[in-house]
């Protein structure tokens, strides 16, 4: 009896195992002197044939493959498996389309576009084309059953006609309004800060102009400060300081 010539079997295809299954299925028929047709013959070739983390993924199935037909084992669990990982990189791939200004229809239009040729279920694609849309219009949609794709599209593009654009900024407006609080009361706090201490270089001020014993001991850098002339200068330096932090608070209350 005569034995079959070693075949020679196509790189292992992580992105598409169906497909890498039809052609190794292709190459057993190839097989000189006569096509290779039992279960673990294929099966040993195909494991052979495996990436390490194709191999990996269906370790289980390696280990302790099927008695009657490891082949069919081995075909249907790496298609389902490597079909999961698969699901995810197009999620990813479709997650990026953003709304921006383009009505609901025509997004679902460039998601289409995207998916037509990978094997995306209607179910996948509508929950990826919510995700982009504004959280009213999802809250609306999510109550409507039975919903595909193409029907919610419609729906959001009726929504987003009558919904006044404001209502999608709220969120924003009020974020803005907190950093405005916020920023104003800092400026306040700024401004009672200096107020006391310019009231306090005009405390020594007057202070000074008082008559006193004047001896040279203790003079120092401190006794400096407190003069007449430091503590005005001082006091002429904060008052564009005071001005510019009142101009700022008046454009806050503006807006």
């Amino acid at each position: 009896m005569e034995e079959n010539s070693a075949v020679k079997m196509p790189p292992f295809n992580f992105g598409d195992p169906q497909l890498w299954f039809i052609m190794a299925e292709a190459t057993f028929q190839l097989a000189i002197p006569k096509p290779i047709t039992a279960s673990a013959t294929k099966y040993n070739y195909c494991v052979a044939h495996l990436s390490p983390e194709a191999a990996a993924i269906v370790r289980d199935v390696i280990t302790c493959p099927d008695k009657d037909d490891p082949y069919k084992q081995l075909k249907e669990e790496l298609i389902k498996r490597c079909g999961e990982s698969k699901s995810q990189e197009i999620r990813c791939l479709l997650a990026g389309e953003q709304l921006g200004d383009r009505k609901p229809t025509d997004l679902l239009r460039v998601m289409q576009r995207r998916a037509e040729n990978h094997q995306i279920s209607d179910t996948l694609l509508l929950e990826l084309f919510l995700q982009q849309l504004p959280k009213n219009v999802q809250s609306i949609l999510l109550a409507i059953s039975p919903l595909n794709a193409a029907k919610a599209a419609e729906i959001a593009d009726r929504i987003m006609e009558v919904t006044p654009p404001e209502v999608s900024k709220i969120s924003s407006s009020n974020s803005c309004e907190k950093v405005n609080n916020a920023s104003q009361s800092e400026l306040l706090e700024e401004i009672k800060a200096l107020r006391k201490e310019v009231a306090s270089l005009r405390r020594s001020r007057s202070a000074d102009r008082r008559p006193r014993n004047n001896s040279r001991k203790g003079r120092s850098t401190l006794a400096y400060i407190s003069s007449p002339r430091a503590s005005e200068t001082a006091s002429r330096a904060f008052e564009p300081v005071l001005l510019a932090l009142k101009a700022n608070m008046g454009a806050f209350e503006q807006n």
